[in-house]
């Protein structure tokens, strides 16, 4: 029994590397397999997501230039039908576009009499009401300017009596002025003398003599050197020292650094004792002096202060009311002259308040004139043709009220013919174009309309350095109707010649997209190449090039989705 399993085990054992090696074999032949079919498919997976282009060939060949525009037809001459005073509509014998004739019947009206008539009587009642009005002016009294010279004069008085009595102080107030000049004099010393002194005691108190006083810190700022300096010796010693220690020097050297710092500390710490002791002293004897000085300066401030608001609430000084006198009497006489323009102005108004009044009467003797003649004028009006003509456009509506000089009506003069502008032309091209040429009318529905270039100017729009075209138009067209033409500027033959959409713009200039193919073991690819081009010419759906381009080039013309230079592309199924 024993012997039977051994040889299972034997066998099972036998079996497994064999079992092993069958399936890498078996992987390893789908994994082959799945390469295959992707390689052969790459190109058509590859492709489904490349942009898709069309082409052309570059041909050579002759190309004639073209300006092509439109504009609005325009009338040469155009005159306004206008209504000749107040009147109603009754009836509108025209028609928009109508051929009309001289003393054709245009509009006929009637005179508004009630209207007019209730509106005339309303201006008369309130011109009389006007006049009534100033006939009932009273006279000017000047008032105001009469009170302006009594106030005037009397300040004036009242500052000659403050400047008499100031006169008479003139004498005490010239002594407090002196005094007070010398008590100004002495605050300003003892006012230096304690500013230098606080500056000192303070610049004391912080070690920081660069603020002080010298006068007061000569034998101090010279302890405070000599102390620094001792301070100074020390630190370097104790560097020293401290150097040789990290540096593992031998016990002599380290004992001799230590034995000199400890000598540069002793005598650093008398010069400190030495540096505060003379402090201390000085700013004692400072500070002693600081207070006499304020005890000193107390009184004079009080003086100085005094004198000053005794001398700007009371005391001014008789030039002051010297001044305010000549002021017053400036015032016055301002006052005086014042009172004369008026009257002289009162006296001008009054003539030509008159004159106003006699206007008025005669106002109103026209306005009754005016009355009289519209309660006679009743019948009705007809308004005709003073030329022959096209009418434009009709303003007036059928029974509207129409006043003087009001505008019913816009008529072209069919005899002096129309005008077509054409803006935006390129200004090369316009330079290629003679006056006196003849225009394709594109939409020439009549068969009857022709153009023909008269004048090549300035374009009118603000900033443009285009031309403009202008035509004589002649034949059956409507004013404000549009007109497309189309201009011959030049042929010419060329020796690359592309579609207008093969022609792009870039930040450099012109370019265009050429095909350019790759072999690789999958089959052609395609890639898109910027070439640089000039345009030479250009007509309605072609554009004559120059470059690094020639005849039989493919360019690209369309893309299902934007292109860059080098990118890989695809071509359009057919």
């Amino acid at each position: 029994m024993n012997e039977k399993i051994n040889i299972k085990n034997t066998e099972k054992e036998e079996r497994s590397p064999i079992r092993k090696r069958e399936i890498i074999k078996t992987l390893l032949i789908i994994f082959l397999a799945g390469m295959l079919i992707l390689t052969f498919f790459s190109n058509t997976i590859m492709n489904r997501h490349l942009p898709e282009i069309s082409t052309e060939a570059v041909n050579s060949g002759k190309l004639t230039e073209r300006v092509r525009g439109s504009g609005i037809v325009e009338s040469n001459q155009t005159y306004e039908v206008k209504a000749e005073k107040a009147m109603t509509i009754v009836s509108i014998n025209i028609k928009k576009g109508q051929e009309i004739k001289k003393d054709d019947v245009l509009f006929t009206l009637t005179a508004e009499s009630d209207a007019t008539l209730k509106e005339a009587e309303k201006a008369l009642q309130e011109t009389e009401l006007e006049y009534e009005k100033a006939l009932l002016d009273t006279p000017n009294s000047f008032k105001e300017e009469k009170k302006a010279v009594k106030d005037a004069r009397a300040a004036l008085d009242a500052a000659i009596k403050k400047r008499d009595k100031a006169y008479s102080m003139q004498s005490d107030a010239a002594q407090e002025k002196e005094q007070y000049s010398s008590d100004k004099s002495e605050e300003r010393r003892l006012q230096g003398i304690k500013e230098k002194l606080s500056a000192t005691i303070s610049a004391l108190d912080t070690d920081d003599l660069s603020t002080a006083a010298p006068e007061y810190t000569n034998s101090v700022a010279s302890a405070y050197n000599r102390y620094m300096k001792a301070a100074d010796d020390y630190s370097n010693a104790y560097a020293n020292y401290t150097q040789a220690v990290a540096n593992g020097a031998g016990a002599d050297i380290v004992n001799s650094a230590y034995n000199d710092a400890e000598k540069k500390r002793a005598a650093r710490d008398k010069e400190s004792e030495h540096y505060n002791s003379i402090k201390e002293a000085l700013r004692n004897n400072l500070t002693d002096q600081l207070m006499g000085i304020e005890e000193e300066l107390e009184p004079v401030s009080d003086r100085v202060a005094a004198y000053e608001s005794n001398m700007s609430s009371e005391a001014e000084s008789y030039e002051s009311y010297v001044d305010d006198v000549n002021e017053k009497q400036a015032a016055l006489d301002d006052a005086v002259a014042a009172l004369a323009d008026a009257q002289a102005e009162d006296a001008v108004t009054g003539k030509k308040n008159a004159l106003d009044m006699e206007a008025k009467k005669k106002s109103i003797e026209a306005q009754k004139a005016e009355i009289k003649n519209l309660k006679k004028n009743t019948g009705k009006v007809e308004l005709k043709a003073k030329y022959d003509g096209i009418v434009r456009e009709i303003i007036a509506q059928p029974d509207a009220d129409v006043t003087e000089g009001e505008i019913l009506a816009m008529v072209d003069l069919a005899d002096e013919g129309y005008t077509l502008k054409v803006n935006g032309v390129d200004p090369e091209k316009a330079r290629k174009i003679k006056v006196g040429v003849k225009a394709e009318v594109l939409n020439n529905w009549s068969g009857t309309t022709e153009a023909t270039l008269k004048e090549i100017k300035a374009d009118t729009t603000s900033g443009s350095k285009n031309k403009m075209l202008v035509f004589d138009v002649t034949g059956e067209v409507e004013v404000g109707s549009q007109l497309e033409v189309s201009i011959p500027c030049g042929s010419g033959t060329y020796d690359a010649i592309v579609p207008k959409s093969a022609v792009r713009k870039g930040d450099d200039g012109d370019f265009v997209l050429t095909l350019k193919s790759k072999n690789s073991p999958l089959g052609n690819r395609y890639f898109a190449e910027k070439v640089k081009v000039d345009v030479l010419a250009a007509d309605e759906v072609s554009k004559a090039v120059q470059g690094n381009i020639s005849q039989g080039t493919y360019v690209i013309t369309e893309s299902s989705r934007s292109i860059s230079p080098g990118d890989q592309v695809r071509m359009k199924d057919k």
